[in-house]
C-alpha cells in the first residue's frame, strides 16, 4: 500500500511536491520534532563558535531542505528521463573520457549533500563509463524494490554493500570500464576497523572502503561536488583526486575526500544530512587519530 501511495504522489508536478514539503518541514520541525536532539547534537558539536541564532537558522533551513529532497525523492518514481536530467547538470565530464579511452574504471566519491539520488539517476546518461551505485538495502523487502528498480530505470546499477566487493573483483578491471559511486561519509559499523581522523571539529570514524578499492584495483578517484542551484536543481561538479592511488602515502587519499566535503558543509551547512547519527562510535584507545593531511603536500615524490 505504502508503495502504491508513494508512486500515485510522484505524478504531482513539483510545484505541489514543494508546496507539501513546506508543510512537512514545519510539521518535522515543529510537531513531530523528527531526530531533533541528533541535529541539534550535531550542528553543535560541528560548529562550537556558533551562535545559537545562527543554530536555529541553520536547523530550520536543514528541516526546510530536507522536507524538499524526500519529496523530490518520491518524484523519481515516475520521472521521465529528460525532466531527471534537466534537473541535475553534471560539469567537467571530460576528466572522465581519458580514463575510459584507456578501459580505466573510476571511483567517484561524494556525500550526502542535497539530492543524491537524483545524481545516481543521471549519473549513467551523463559519463562515458557504465555507472554503478553501492547501496545499503533497505529493511523494508517491498520498498527497497520498489526503489531499486525506480533508480535502474535509466541505466544506473545499483549493487547492494554485502555484494559489492564480490562485484568489484568481477568488474573494477574488466573489459567494460565502470565509474563506481561511493556516498563515503556514513557511520561505518565497526569503529576497530575505521580510519579516524578530526571532521567538523570532533573525532570521525571512517570506511576506508574508498581508499582501499582505489589502491586494490589502482583506481582514479573523483569527487561529486553537488550543489543546489535553487529548489528543485542542482548540479555536480567533477574534481579529480587522484589518478595514480599508489604514489599516495596511506590515508591520504580519503583525506583529500575528507577535505573537499567538509569544505562543501562550512559552505552550505544546510544542505548535509544532519539526521544521520554519523558520531554514534567513539574512538577506542587502540585506535590512532590520524593527523588531517595538507592537501597541497600529500602528494609522493613518485607523482
Amino acid at each position: 500500500m505504502t508503495v502504491t501511495l508513494l508512486r500515485l504522489i510522484s505524478h504531482l508536478p513539483y510545484s505541489v511536491l514543494h508546496g507539501l514539503a513546506r508543510l512537512l518541514g514545519w510539521f518535522a520541525s515543529s510537531i513531530l520534532k523528527y531526530r531533533q536532539q541528533v541535529i541539534r547534537g550535531n550542528l553543535k558539536r560541528s560548529f562550537p563558535e556558533a551562535s545559537v541564532h545562527w543554530l536555529k537558522q541553520t536547523e530550520r533551513s536543514f528541516y526546510n531542505h530536507f522536507a524538499d529532497i524526500t519529496l523530490e525523492s518520491i518524484k523519481h518514481f515516475s520521472i521521465s528521463n529528460t525532466d531527471a536530467l534537466s534537473r541535475m547538470q553534471h560539469q567537467n565530464v571530460a576528466l572522465f573520457d581519458a580514463f575510459y579511452d584507456q578501459g580505466r574504471s573510476v571511483l567517484i566519491a561524494g556525500g550526502h549533500l542535497n539530492n543524491w539520488e537524483l545524481y545516481a539517476m543521471t549519473a549513467h546518461q551523463s559519463l562515458p563509463h557504465d555507472v554503478m551505485a553501492v547501496y545499503k538495502k533497505l529493511s523494508d523487502a517491498k520498498m527497497d524494490a520498489a526503489v531499486r528498480d525506480s533508480r535502474q530505470r535509466f541505466g544506473l546499477e545499483m549493487v547492494r554493500t554485502v555484494e559489492a566487493q564480490a562485484w568489484m573483483q568481477q568488474h573494477a578491471q574488466g573489459d567494460a570500464p565502470k565509474a563506481i559511486v561511493m556516498g563515503f561519509d556514513q557511520s561505518p559499523a565497526d569503529p576497530k576497523k575505521s580510519w579516524w581522523t578530526t571532521f567538523l571539529a570532533q573525532e570521525t570514524a571512517w570506511y576506508f572502503g574508498l581508499e582501499k578499492w582505489a589502491r586494490t584495483f589502482n583506481l582514479p578517484v573523483v569527487y561529486g561536488h553537488i550543489y543546489k542551484d535553487k529548489r528543485g536543481y542542482y548540479r555536480t561538479r567533477y574534481e579529480l583526486v587522484v589518478e595514480h592511488p599508489l604514489d599516495w602515502a596511506e590515508g591520504a587519499i580519503l583525506e583529500r575526500c575528507i577535505a573537499l566535503l567538509e569544505a562543501d558543509i562550512k559552505r552550505y551547512p544546510s544542505e548535509w544530512l544532519w539526521s544521520h547519527k554519523r558520531w554514534k562510535h567513539k574512538r577506542p584507545v587502540d585506535q590512532p587519530l590520524n593527523e588531517r593531511l595538507p592537501v597541497a603536500n600529500e602528494r609522493s615524490q613518485n607523482d
